[in-house]
Order: structure tokens, then C-alpha cells, then sequence
């Protein structure tokens, strides 16, 4: 009998993931590094908003990172499982909620190291779940796991919350336009998006609209997938290209390719 050898599905090393990207990288750092996670950037200030997290409420964040959405919801009643498979970003977020946590809400907050294809809950445990910066490090059949595994451990009618980016949209269309219009101001941008990022190689699974619908549906869940800019381009000092920054990237339809931020939400 011929024995078939089966190759193992791809994923990103997770020593990828140092302190140096957690402390000076991964979006959201500033704030982090001001008030150890008390202050949120708008990309998991939205989420947050958007979860109305209530008291008792059961909750997992897929790819904590520094622990900023576990403190919070713990802060809001919510019993949280914070989940990471980088050790750094486990220890990170055990040391600055050990500095800023109440003592009063540790019972409501755990931290562990978990791969989001094997959540270790049982089946239809929880109401809510956050996978925030998380779907663009995953590659397609990991994504789809994942979301088999975020299915399964939703109780009916519970929520999964996501953030992502880049829109791909905005790197093979709006891009081109934004680089082309820097170099009439005589600033010399690269031509690949992704050379303006030092972490790009860990994005293995970038994303568009229909794209991270499709692939929430696939895993039935009931879906709505948006774009909202969480850029306020505060380090550009004309405020005229500033505010059109601004207006490009939430005015409809020149958001759509201007636009970096993708929002999702998935009900079971």
C-alpha cells in the first residue's frame, strides 16, 4: 500500500512575534507604551463599542496581544479568556495587567497561550468573541479553522467581532493614487505598500470586503463586513491634504478604495 505523506499546513513561526512588535510595532503601541493598555486607539475602541459588553457576559479574545480588550472587559463586568500563541505577547499582557489591573477583577480575566484552531472551551461556552489584527497573520486554511472553532464555542445567537488590515482594495487601487500624488509633492513613497512596514511578512492573509465575508459565511455564520477609517493622519502638517486624507477615507464611494480598516461582525 503506498503511503501518502501528508504536509503540514503553513503557519507563521510564532518567535515572529517579539517584544519589539508588541512595544513599537503592532498598531496601538503609543497608547500602550502611555498607559500600559488604560488608553484604547480607535481600532479596539470600536470593537469595544460595538461588543455593549454586559456584566456576567463570557468573552474570548483570539490574539490578545498586550492584553488592552481583556483589561477593559474585565473593567466591564465581562468574565475574559485572553488567547495568544506568541509567548511574548503572553508574557506582555501578564505584566502590564499585573501593573494596572484592580485587584478586585482578577477573577474575571485569565491569560494563556492557545492556537486559535483549537480554542481548549466546550461546544456553545460563550457569547462573544474578538479576533482583532488576527485574521491577516493567519493563513487561509488556518482562517477557516479558526472560524470553525469560533462557531463551535459561541453559545446561539453569539457574536464574533472583527478588526483587519490592510484593505486590499486600498493597496491595488487607492494606493497607486496616493503614491503618485505624494511624488507631485516631491515625497518619494515605495511602490509595494507593504516596504513601509517592517513586520509586512507576517500578513499572509490580507484582506478585501468580499473576501472576509465570504470566508465568515463559509463557516455559517451570519455576517456584516464594513469599512471605517481608525486613521486620524496626525503626523501630516498640511491640513489641507490632511482633511482630504480625511474625507477620501470616510466618505462613501472614495472610502471603499481609501479605506484601510476592515469591521465584521458574525452572529451565530
Amino acid at each position: 500500500m503506498t503511503q501518502i505523506k501528508m504536509t503540514p499546513s503553513p503557519s507563521v513561526p510564532s518567535d515572529v512575534y517579539t517584544r519589539e512588535y508588541y512595544e513599537s510595532c503592532c498598531q496601538g503601541y503609543e497608547e500602550f507604551n502611555r498607559s500600559q493598555g488604560a488608553m484604547l486607539p480607535l481600532r479596539l475602541s470600536i470593537p469595544l463599542e460595538l461588543a455593549q459588553i454586559t456584566s456576567g457576559i463570557r468573552v474570548i479574545d483570539i490574539g490578545c496581544g498586550r492584553g488592552e480588550i481583556v483589561l477593559h472587559c474585565a473593567l466591564r463586568g465581562a468574565k475574559i479568556w485572553g488567547l495568544d500563541y506568541a509567548a511574548e505577547a503572553v508574557k506582555l499582557a501578564q505584566k502590564s495587567l499585573e501593573e494596572i489591573a484592580p485587584a478586585d477583577i482578577w477573577l474575571k480575566l485569565a491569560i494563556q497561550q492557545a492556537d486559535a484552531s483549537r480554542l481548549p472551551f466546550p461546544d456553545n461556552s460563550v457569547e462573544l468573541i474578538f479576533m482583532l489584527d488576527v485574521v491577516e497573520h493567519l493563513y487561509p486554511n488556518e482562517l477557516s479553522r479558526a472560524f470553525d472553532e469560533a462557531w463551535r464555542v459561541l453559545k446561539p445567537g453569539g457574536r464574533i467581532i472583527i478588526h483587519t488590515m490592510p484593505n486590499l482594495w486600498y493597496y491595488h487601487f487607492g494606493y497607486p493614487i496616493f503614491r503618485w500624488m505624494e511624488r507631485l509633492r516631491g515625497n518619494y513613497i515605495p511602490k509595494n505598500p507593504r516596504e513601509r512596514w517592517p513586520f509586512s511578512h507576517v500578513h499572509v492573509n490580507e484582506q478585501d470586503p468580499p473576501r472576509l465575508r465570504q470566508a465568515l459565511q463559509a463557516s455559517r455564520f451570519k455576517t456584516r463586513v464594513w469599512l471605517k477609517s481608525t486613521q486620524s493622519y496626525k503626523d501630516e502638517t498640511n491640513l489641507i491634504v490632511r482633511w482630504g486624507m480625511l474625507f477620501l477615507t470616510r466618505v462613501y464611494p472614495f472610502r471603499w478604495i481609501f479605506c484601510n480598516d476592515l469591521f465584521a461582525v458574525g452572529e451565530k
